[in-house]
């Protein structure tokens, strides 16, 4: 099995971003046909670890952003009720990831924030079995202790 020139790994990549074979060999600066390129079992080789790699990253950045949302915490948003009306820039740092609408009317802020709920059901029907998820279950209650003041047991 030969190694692949940098032309080849671009073309790999391109192809897995695109999903266009004719589009990533033109990126890529690939000249021969790219139908001949797919031929090889080392390019498949390739693009099957790409697209392993880039599934795995997906699915642990979409499981993160799912686990914030779940159990994120809304005070910086909640302050912005009480920030000065005149203020229209946010505090240094402020983390507002659960918030999917501000709105100011006068003396009126609104906040929307995303659903915790929909959050922890597309998190547990990511799970296999109900083991599986037993130790996120265990862990949003001991957040939800927590947050109300109480210890954790």
């Amino acid at each position: 099995m030969s190694q692949l020139n940098k032309k080849e790994k671009a073309f790999c990549r391109k192809y897995l971003e695109t999903g266009n074979i004719n589009v990533a060999a033109k990126l890529s600066g690939i000249s021969k046909d790219p139908y001949e390129l797919l031929g090889r079992d080392e390019i498949n080789a390739e693009i099957n670890r790409l697209g392993e790699r880039i599934n795995r990253s997906a699915e642990y950045i979409a499981k993160s952003a799912l686990i914030r949302l779940a159990v994120g915490n809304v005070s910086d948003a909640v302050n912005l009720i009480y920030s000065d009306e005149e203020s229209k820039n946010l505090p240094e740092g402020a983390d507002l990831f659960m918030v999917s609408e501000i709105k100011r009317r006068g003396d009126t802020t609104e906040i929307k924030f995303f659903d915790r709920f929909k959050a922890i059901k597309s998190l547990l029907d990511g799970f296999d079995n109900v083991e599986e998820a037993v130790p996120f279950y265990d862990a949003l209650i001991e957040g939800a202790k927590k947050l109300n003041g109480k210890d954790g047991d």
